[in-house]
């Protein structure tokens, strides 16, 4: 049999249809969601802190020094006393230790107060701050806030200059000394540090709230009429809080 012929159709050309272009629309990028920004401006200033501790009778429940055998809370040593003083001590050295780790240069100094007021350090560093805060022994006795602040002010006196003082005051009681007109010479004393450019920052440690008496008290001693109310169970809470009201006005 003869071989078979080759098919006459022709061979099929390509299509001459050219291929899809891509396409004109981008592909869509990951969504970024922007860190938050701080509520305040950056700032860059260096500064100093003085923080004044109320150690009056009513912290440990009217114990004073004469009686830490016996207002001593379980776990707590009787340099501490009780639990309240020790959370203030505690709150004070993480605030004291997360502004340290700022790049700015700060320094602090401490003062506490009970019927009269002591400088328990000038000026210095933050490690040193949180040594001399760890030292610090219960006094109980009266609330001389008027002290308090104006000890907290003359160490603020030998800043560096071109340094902004902040002054952070904690109680939780109205003042009782001196024994004339207490509230009117912490006032004052609130005053002329303000007068000096010191930014002050009040916490009230009260358990039933902003309706004390004493809160109006701590408004006018703010240089922002901000008053931080806290109970000494919460008071370590305010720490992240603290620090951007200190780093907001440096």
């Amino acid at each position: 049999m003869p071989t078979d012929m080759p098919t006459l159709e022709p061979t099929v050309l390509p299509t001459k249809e050219p291929s899809q272009t891509p396409t004109k629309f981008p592909t869509l990028k990951p969504v970024i969601v922007p860190t938050p920004m701080p509520t305040c401006p950056p700032q860059n200033g260096d500064f100093n802190l003085c923080v004044s501790i109320d150690m009056s009778a009513s912290v440990c429940g009217g114990g004073n020094c004469a009686f830490c055998g016996t207002c001593n809370s379980f776990g707590i040593n009787t340099q501490r006393c009780c639990n309240n003083f020790d959370n203030v001590i505690e709150f004070s050295k993480a605030l004291v230790r997360q502004l340290g780790d700022l790049k700015t240069q700060q320094d602090f100094s401490l003062v506490h107060f009970a019927t009269s007021a002591t400088i328990a350090s000038t000026l210095q560093n933050a490690n040193q701050a949180i040594k001399t805060l760890h030292q610090v022994v219960y006094t109980g006795g009266s609330t001389n806030l008027y002290e308090g602040i104006k000890l907290c002010q003359q160490t603020l006196d030998s800043s560096a200059e071109g340094r902004k003082n902040l002054l952070l005051v904690i109680t939780d009681g109205i003042p009782t000394m001196p024994q004339v007109n207490p509230v009117s010479e912490a006032r004052a004393a609130a005053s002329a540090a303000k007068n000096k450019g010191t930014f002050v920052i009040p916490i009230f440690i009260e358990p039933t709230g902003e309706d004390d008496p004493a809160v109006q008290l701590m408004k006018e001693i703010s240089s922002d009429g901000e008053v931080f109310v806290t109970d000494f169970k919460s008071i370590i809470n305010l720490k992240d809080t603290l620090f951007e009201q200190v780093i907001c006005h440096t």
